[in-house]
């Protein structure tokens, strides 16, 4: 009985020792999306550079955004979508400038997607555009066959016209739970023009006016739960990222389910995600390291063959599975494809904040049925 102490101070001493031996370990705290990243590629960064990788995962951007702006979160990487979170949050101070010295794969990120945006009004001293992909329609091609048997589906109108949307709705619809996610192609769809004007708030009560004639027709709201919802026949078609359509069609094979994703062709939208380190980061250095790790060829082919996000290093495309760069609507790498994508357009002014608010409270009215023009915002 008496070695029962002293059993349990070895005990104690060695949970002391291997808890000061974890905190004195080099470590990177990093906030990113769930499922884009793999562990593979984090163990690997782990073993090359012996410093440990803290991960913690967000499913969207009010998480990350409410955790940057209210508090010292302690992340040295985080991950915001860039319209209109990052662009948001750069206006706002929220990140520190690149040492480019430190990044010298920021080379691999020269292309299409860099130049696309910078002309939308992206920085990359201090943000640096890394995962991409676009935003549009995913479908079960047996379902639409069927419904519209001598049609071709590459554009909105199957959504955004009454009458198809009608004999849809039977076999369900689905269309995102934000405006920033449908209200530039409703733009163009309603003949407004690309970008042009399109923070114009007079547009929005026309948004409105258009979803009134298909509301009742849209069976869910969801970003989320888009994979499930085709594979289980829950919904036929919704409005999908590339990377979570090519997760759908990748299930769909095992259910007999023929899932397609197109970029319509009157408004392909292009997404980016960037990748930044806060203001008061704890762990620059190894940011640093981290950030040219991720800019590695090889690297962004694993993650892209892991998640379906395409990655911003052209080099790596090369390495990519062939399930992925066989289906070009999924990986749309030729330049010219790219720079008829569109992006939204950054908050520049108070009165771009304005329209933000705006359209987020005739979103979330549309959703709840009601259909009141928009008229004013505190």
């Amino acid at each position: 009985m008496n070695k029962i102490p002293f059993i349990l101070v070895i005990i104690l001493l060695a949970i002391f020792v291997l808890n000061m031996e974890r905190l004195s370990q080099p470590r990177v705290n990093i906030y990113g999306w769930y499922g884009v990243i793999s562990r593979e590629v984090l163990s690997d960064f782990e073993k090359e550079t012996g410093i440990k990788v803290v991960y913690d995962v967000y499913d969207n951007n009010d998480s990350l955004e409410a955790k940057l702006l209210a508090t010292n979160s302690g992340y040295d990487i985080v991950f915001p979508s860039f319209i209109p979170y990052a662009a948001r949050q750069f206006n706002m101070g929220a990140y520190q400038k690149i040492d480019m010295e430190f990044v010298p794969n920021i080379k691999n990120i020269s292309g299409g997607i860099t130049d696309n945006y910078k002309k939308s009004g992206g920085d990359i001293e201090y943000l640096i555009p890394i995962f991409w992909g676009t935003t549009g329609i995913a479908y079960d091609a047996n379902v639409l066959s069927k419904l519209f048997p001598n049609e071709k589906i590459d554009s909105y109108d199957v959504l955004l016209n009454p009458e198809k949307a009608k004999k849809l709705a039977k076999y369900g619809i689905s269309f995102p739970e934000e405006y920033i996610d449908i209200f530039l192609q409703t733009n163009v769809y309603l003949n407004n023009g690309k970008l042009e004007g399109v923070r114009d708030p007079k547009l929005i009560n026309r948004y409105i006016d258009c979803f009134k004639l298909i509301r009742e027709y849209i069976k869910k709201f969801s970003s989320n739960t888009i994979t499930t919802d085709l594979i289980s026949g829950e919904v036929c078609i919704a409005i999908s990222s590339s990377d979570t359509a090519w997760r759908a069609k990748r299930s769909g094979k095992y259910v007999d389910k023929d899932i397609r994703y197109i970029i319509p062709k009157d408004a392909g939208i292009l997404w980016v995600d960037c990748v930044g380190i806060p203001q008061k980061a704890p762990n620059k250095e190894n940011a640093y390291k981290f950030l040219n790790y991720l800019l590695r060829p090889e690297v962004a082919a694993k993650i892209t063959n892991y998640s379906g996000i395409l990655v911003n290093v052209p080099s790596s495309v090369e390495l990519y599975n062939e399930e992925i760069t066989n289906d070009p609507e999924i990986c749309p790498v030729d330049n010219e494809i790219i720079s008829k994508l569109i992006m939204g357009v950054p908050n520049k002014n108070l009165e771009d904040t304005k329209y933000d608010k705006l359209a987020a409270r005739a979103w979330s009215q549309i959703r709840m049925g009601i259909f009141t023009h928009i008229e004013a915002v505190e």
